[in-house]
Order: structure tokens, then C-alpha cells, then sequence
């Protein structure tokens, strides 16, 4: 803030009129900056993203459901898992699962993550309202640069009007001998200043033109013409009347960087409670489906005996009833038995789970006592912060009283002088053109009426400007109306 306002009359430029340009009032220009603004942009995103926070932390409140297929192969001795026997063979497997958890209790983590979550939606939105209200007030500064820099220069083109006539007077008074000719090139010298003037003021206004376009981000090639209201400095409300308590009270009201930092406070202390949930148990309802495949899941129950072969081979001796025998053994081979289909494999294979998870935290490296501190910290430099925003606001709200003060005195004291300076000048002229002033001394006074009038013009739009930093602290529109 205090480099704006010392920056407020440093640059400006001129830029031709013509009848074809557009008139640009005050607030069309601050709309059209804050509309363009990648500075606004930035700070509406960021309240768009916090906003997205909230219904995160608003949907984790309901249960999850999550689905797994898996497929491969598995080769040489591996486990079935199927059987889950031990096989020596090369298995194709697929499996599948659908799993749900719904969380129930976890310190209060997600309650205060969610309240968290709209503090700082409102603090992103406190932030952009600042934001605005700075672009809003650089652009404003820059649009009294324009009109100040377009007065000044309609001044130094009276100023040469009045000297290219006070020329034309000194050489009817060098032809008439009233003079000596020395003279009429002490007017000629003060002419050709004044026509150096008019050149710089075209200058600065050209660049404070420019610095407004930049600022509102247009094409610098458009034509444009800014609204220059009427209006009378003695008629702005007198700064001798506020306090600065007063200012500052309404301003703690009106001004969102004040707001910003009590929330990001708040914020703060919302972490700290999130951090220390990290000490509490959690609980959890967790529940499951699953099943499986694999084609070594051979179904025993119907063998294929289409080519199977028994061979006999060595008798065994038995006693039966006390007699004694010989058992003959076939050894039957070729025997396959099916695999079992896929369909009947998930019906067989068919799982389900449900239960209850409870997680004590007992020792986690310290993680959860770190955590605490430093959301602690976070705290501490979160109120530090607010109480160093509130100092800076009530130093700015007295320096822009005082200088507001100040102003007023200056311009009161300029249109004095200014005055004064004028009265001065014209019985000099009047001295002159009876030959009793030389033209040193008639440049002398011309050069004190220019400098009082152009400190009249200087002292109006630096009370304008203080005025309207006071009602930018009273929360009152930026308009010149």
C-alpha cells in the first residue's frame, strides 16, 4: 500500500484524442482488470479447489467398495489356490474380489478434516477479495496518474499559449524602441521551456496511458479515453473529522486480508485437532466376496475310464477264513478326471467375509508427537501472522489519515499560493509594459506562476488520491463520482 501510494504520481504519459475513442469510466477499467487478472484468476481456482476439499472430506464419511481381478500362470512346484496342495505343474489361475470397508471412528479426523476443509474455502475467498481490492486500487491509482498527467499537460499548453503571447508583446515593445531586443530573447528562452514542458507532459501521459492498458490487460494499440469527472477537493469530506481508532474499527470490518488471516487461524487450529487424532484407535467395518479358478481343479467324482488299462502284477499273500491265498493286484492307468468349469469353480470357490477392524496406535516412530508439535507451531505462526496483519492495517490506516490531513493542507495551501502568485504576476505584467520590470524579472514571475499552478494541479489529485484510500479502508467503492 505505502508503495503505492508514494508511486502514484512518478510516471505518466499522453496519448492522443480523438473523437472516435471510447470513454472509460473509473469502474469500467477496475472490471475490466480484475476480469483479465491472472493474479484473480489464480485466487478463484484456489477457492474452486478448496471447495473440492470439502466434498472429499464429505464423501469419505460413506463406505468404499473395490473390485480385483488377477490372472497368470504358475510354473513348476506352487501351491493351487484352488486346493492350496503343493503341484508339480504348470497352472493358469484367474481370481477375483469385491471389497468393502466403511470407517467408523478415527479420533474425529475426518469431522474436523471437513471443518477444516470450509475454513479454508472461506479464507481462499477472503484472499481473492483482497486480491481484487489491490488490483482494484492499482488500477485506480493508475486511472488519477492518467488524469492528472492529461490536466498537467492542458496546463503546459496554456503555459505556451500565454508565453507565445508575451512574446508577441515584447517585440512590439523592442520595435518601439520601449525595450532593448536582449529582452525578447529572454522571452523567446522562456517560451521554448515551456514548449520542452509540453513535450515531457505528452510523454508521461503516454506512459501513464500505457501503464493503465497493462493493467487492464487490453491491446496498448486500442484507442481509449478515460472519464474525467467534475469535482471540487473542498467539497471530499474532511480527514480532520475521522480518528484513526474509527477508521481502523471499520476497516477491521471491511477489509478481507483481516478476515483471511482470522480464518487461516482457525485453520490452524483445526489442523491441530486432526494432528491429534493420530493418539486415538480406529474402527472399521470391512467386509468381502471372492472366488477362483484354476485349471488343475480336476473334478474326481466322474473319471474317465475310456482309456484306462489295468495290468496285473505281483500276488500278494492273504489268509482268508485261515486260509491261505494269493491276491492278485491290478495297477489301473489312463484314468482322467475332467476340469472342473469355470462357472461351477466360482460357485465352489465362493467366498465371503465381514468384520470388525480395530487399530490401536501404540508406537509409530514418534510420528503422531512430531505431528502435534508442529501443528502447534502452525498455530502460534498463524496468530502471530493475524496480529501482524491487524498491526500493518492500523499503521496504514494512520499514515493514510495523516496524509490525508496533510493533503488537504497542501492543496488548501497551493490555491493560496497559487493565488498569491497570480495577483504578483499580473501587476508585474502590467509593470513590464510600462517599462518598469525588466524581462528577467517578468520570466522570474511567469516561472512562479507556473510552478504554483502546477502545484495547485498536483495538490488536488494527491487529496483525491488520500481520500479515496480512506474510503477504501472504510470499505466504500472505488469511484470518483
Amino acid at each position: 500500500m505505502r508503495g503505492l501510494i508514494l508511486g502514484l504520481f512518478c510516471w505518466f504519459a499522453f496519448s492522443p484524442l480523438s473523437s472516435g475513442q471510447e470513454i472509460w469510466p473509473l469502474e469500467r477499467c477496475v472490471r475490466t482488470a480484475l476480469e483479465n487478472n491472472l493474479g484473480v484468476q489464480s485466487a478463484d481456482l484456489n477457492v474452486e479447489s478448496a471447495m473440492l476439499e470439502i466434498k472429499r472430506f464429505q464423501f469419505a464419511r460413506l463406505p468404499n467398495l473395490n473390485a480385483s481381478l488377477a490372472g497368470g500362470y504358475q510354473f513348476g512346484r506352487t501351491i493351487d489356490p484352488t486346493t492350496n496342495d503343493f503341484i508339480e505343474a504348470n497352472t493358469q489361475f484367474s481370481n477375483g474380489q469385491i471389497n468393502a470397508g466403511w470407517l467408523l471412528f478415527n479420533g474425529f479426523r475426518v469431522t474436523n478434516s471437513l471443518k477444516k476443509a470450509k475454513i479454508d474455502v472461506q479464507a481462499n475467498k477472503a484472499t481473492a477479495d483482497d486480491t481484487r481490492n489491490s488490483i482494484s486500487l492499482m488500477v485506480a491509482t493508475a486511472y488519477l496518474n492518467v488524469l492528472f498527467a492529461e490536466e498537467q499537460l492542458q496546463t503546459s499548453r496554456r503555459q505556451v499559449d500565454l508565453s507565445r503571447d508575451q512574446l508577441t508583446q515584447s517585440e512590439k515593445l523592442v520595435r518601439a524602441g520601449l525595450r532593448p531586443d536582449n529582452e525578447r530573447l529572454v522571452i523567446a528562452s522562456q517560451l521554448a521551456q515551456s514548449e520542452y514542458q509540453v513535450v515531457v507532459s505528452q510523454n508521461t501521459l503516454d506512459q501513464a496511458i500505457l501503464s493503465l492498458k497493462q493493467l487492464m490487460l487490453v491491446d496498448p494499440a486500442q484507442d481509449l479515453r478515460f472519464e474525467r469527472p467534475d469535482f471540487d477537493p473542498m467539497a471530499l469530506a474532511d480527514p480532520s473529522a475521522l480518528t484513526s481508532e474509527s477508521v481502523f474499527q471499520m476497516a477491521l470490518q471491511t477489509q478481507p486480508v483481516i478476515r483471511a488471516a482470522e480464518l487461516m487461524e482457525a485453520s490452524a487450529e483445526k489442523g491441530k485437532a486432526i494432528a491429534q487424532s493420530g493418539f486415538y484407535p480406529s474402527i472399521s467395518l470391512f467386509g468381502g466376496l471372492s472366488s477362483a479358478y484354476s485349471n488343475n481343479f480336476l473334478d474326481y467324482a466322474q473319471p474317465d475310464f475310456s482309456n484306462a488299462t489295468a495290468t496285473l502284477g505281483t500276488a500278494v499273500p492273504v489268509v482268508i477264513d485261515g486260509e491261505e491265498a494269493n491276491l492278485a493286484q491290478y495297477t489301473l492307468t489312463g484314468v482322467t478326471f475332467p476340469t472342473v468349469s469355470f462357472a461351477d469353480q466360482l460357485d465352489r470357490n465362493f467366498g465371503k467375509n465381514l468384520g470388525v477392524s480395530l487399530s490401536i496406535p501404540i508406537y509409530n516412530n514418534h510420528t503422531n508427537h512430531i505431528a502435534v508439535q508442529q501443528s502447534k507451531i502452525a498455530v502460534q505462526q498463524a496468530r502471530i501472522n493475524s496480529e501482524q496483519t491487524r498491526q500493518q492495517l492500523k499503521s496504514d490506516v494512520e499514515q493514510a489519515i495523516q496524509a490525508a490531513r496533510a493533503a488537504r493542507l497542501q492543496y488548501t495551501s497551493a490555491v493560496d499560493a497559487f493565488g498569491s502568485q497570480q495577483a504578483s504576476y499580473q501587476a508585474l505584467n502590467k509593470r513590464y509594459e510600462l517599462g518598469a520590470a525588466n524581462a528577467v524579472e517578468f520570466a522570474q514571475a511567469k516561472a512562479n506562476l507556473d510552478n504554483a499552478e502546477s502545484q495547485v494541479i498536483i495538490g488536488k489529485y494527491e487529496y483525491l488520491f488520500r481520500m479515496k484510500v480512506l474510503d477504501f479502508y472504510l470499505g466504500k467503492s472505488l469511484t470518483l463520482n
